[in-house]
């Protein structure tokens, strides 16, 4: 049975500002970007012993804007936190920390606490990251992938919220 290892979650913008000797396992959330094997190269030699997974989509609630992230990308996601050994520590990050990043946290931490665990998911995902405001278009298909009806983000709109994406980025649900 897999063990839900302990989670961090922060922006490439903290990187300066956290001990980064901790992390065993990174999911590395980033924009398309043509400096992206640059970004790559940079996190193995900033955390040279911790094994990465790379993530590729725009912050999007859309699936139509941009590289909107797909179902393959969340269950990759979703495979490589299952296949993180007992005692290890994740680190998941995205641009700011914020958004991509608690999605992503939200769906591991419920995948690993099973069905019924949404809310008490969406609060760790507070009390880990308080500027938390998880993307839904993750969370819709996180939902999908772990079979919730809805629960994923139904419950991220209880703790968060509206959306970024209904907030302030002008992005119609």
């Amino acid at each position: 049975m897999p063990h839900l290892p302990s989670i961090s979650i922060c922006g490439v913008v903290d990187f300066q500002k956290i001990d980064r000797s901790p992390f065993t396992h990174i999911i590395s959330i980033w924009h398309p970007n043509p400096s992206l094997p640059t970004f790559q190269r940079q996190m193995h030699i900033g955390f040279p012993d911790a094994n990465i997974h790379f993530a590729t989509f725009d912050d999007t609630e859309v699936q139509e804007i941009g590289q909107a992230p797909v179902h393959n990308d969340v269950l990759l996601c979703l495979e490589f936190a299952r296949s993180i050994p007992q005692g290890s520590h994740l680190l998941i990050h995205c641009m700011a920390g914020i958004s991509r990043s608690t999605a992503t946290a939200m769906a591991v931490i419920s995948d690993f606490y099973g069905p019924g665990s949404e809310l008490e998911s969406a609060v760790s995902i507070q009390e880990i990251r308080p500027v938390a405001n998880p993307n839904r278009l993750i969370l819709e298909i996180a939902d999908e992938i772990l079979e919730r009806n809805g629960a994923l983000p139904s419950a991220a709109d209880e703790v968060f919220g509206q959306s970024l994406g209904q907030m302030n980025k002008g992005w119609g649900r």
